[in-house]
């Protein structure tokens, strides 16, 4: 059975959807934390962030809804054509590869760190790795019905750690507003906007499965907000625990709820965080693994991706060990990840509809049929031909 054939079977709704996207952008930003660029006033940052995202969002349904079908990829082959298709098509699986690679990193890197030291990194990561594999071989509606709950989860527990953490809270960390000017805002604003608002163009091979009575723009946005607000509040938490020493930590959110108990009786919540993780991060990884092999399926012609899953998974797990040494180097690259990220979040997706839209004003002008005009002849006509 092709992957069209189980996509007719198996529909995503809306809400499935919704938590899938969001659950893509919260999961490693909720436990490393977001840009410490303008340290407190990074709640500004998000804001300015999810502003600029929406213009993309709309961008990136508008893809979708170029041909029917909904297939994102493949409509980026029919509005580019063959050659100019299938190098764009290139260049945004070989961004959702490398970005899957670097996210499966950190969450190896966190649960080796954290919790299993004398466990090999290699060993963690194999064993992500195979649960990734063995799930998307199973479809990507079993992704979608996972998300229904590992959202309300994972909302649950950064509420909870926000609520208990009332007591340590100062709120004068978010003082003084604006210090530092707007270049840092800027600063800030464009690396939230990367990462992580601008991998939702890694989204955009999921609505394939959508349930085709549900609108494509309104799911994204939902998704969208679920996550700003999320990201929002725990960042915010964790400035009002931790104020500036929150830039100094690797995974500032682990950092900020471990300092909240009650009495001897409730400690250790930081464990929330480490579910946290392993909830979202699976649910990312597997995200990008799926729109890697659709967009190698389509790039060779392959009708199903599930064949796939496991040779890309096997790269993605190759490239997390060869380009990364350690934690250090992973956040030494994200300073530079705003700047190489843009062409394939913005200019790609934007050429791509520019283009797709041309072709199809041009197809629509051929077609329409031409007027006829009719000639009625003269009567000096009609007496020159007589009986």
């Amino acid at each position: 059975m092709s992957d069209h054939d189980h996509r007719t079977e198996h529909k995503i709704t809306a809400r499935q959807m919704e938590d899938m996207v969001a659950l893509t952008l919260i999961s490693s930003t909720v436990v490393t934390g977001s840009s410490d660029i303008a340290e407190q006033d990074t709640w500004f940052c998000m804001l300015v962030a999810f502003a600029l995202v929406i213009p993309m969002l709309w961008v990136h349904s508008q893809i979708l809804e170029l041909y029917p079908g909904r297939d994102y990829y493949g409509n980026i082959l029919r509005a580019c054509g063959p050659v100019a298709g299938k190098a764009v098509l290139a260049a945004l699986l070989l961004y959702s590869l490398l970005l899957g690679s670097m996210y499966l990193r950190v969450f190896g890197e966190f649960i080796h760190t954290l919790n299993m030291p004398e466990t090999p990194l290699i060993v963690i990561l194999c064993a992500i790795a195979a649960t990734v594999i063995y799930t998307l071989k199973n479809r990507l509606y079993v992704v979608a019905r996972l998300s229904k709950f590992m959202i309300l989860v994972l909302i649950f527990s950064i509420l909870i750690s926000g609520i208990l953490g009332i007591g340590k809270m100062d709120f004068n960390n978010l003082k003084p507003v604006l210090q530092r000017g707007f270049e840092p805002i800027y600063r800030g604003s464009l690396l939230i906007f990367a990462l992580p608002m601008g991998e939702v163009v890694a989204c955009g091979p999921l609505f394939g499965g959508l349930d085709r009575k549900s609108k494509i723009f309104p799911t994204l946005l939902k998704g969208t907000v679920i996550a700003v607000l999320a990201l929002l509040f725990a960042n915010v938490r964790n400035l009002l625990i931790l104020g500036r020493a929150a830039t100094i930590f690797t995974f500032v959110s682990y950092e900020c709820v471990s300092t909240i108990s009650i009495g001897e009786f409730l400690t250790r919540f930081e464990v929330l965080i480490g579910f946290n993780l392993l909830l979202g991060g699976f649910v990312k990884t597997c995200v990008f693994l799926f729109s890697t092999c659709e967009g190698v399926a389509k790039l060779f012609g392959m009708d199903d991706y599930e064949p796939l899953a496991a040779p890309c998974m096997l790269l993605m797990l190759t490239i997390s060990q060869i380009v990364y040494a350690n934690m250090e180097e992973v956040f030494n690259c994200e300073e530079y990840l705003p700047y190489a990220s843009l062409p394939f979040q913005v200019a790609l997706p934007v050429a791509v509809l520019i283009v797709g839209k041309i072709r199809l004003a041009g197809k629509k002008k051929r077609r329409k049929p031409k007027k006829q005009i009719c000639t009625v002849p003269s009567a000096e006509s009609g007496a020159a031909q007589g009986p």
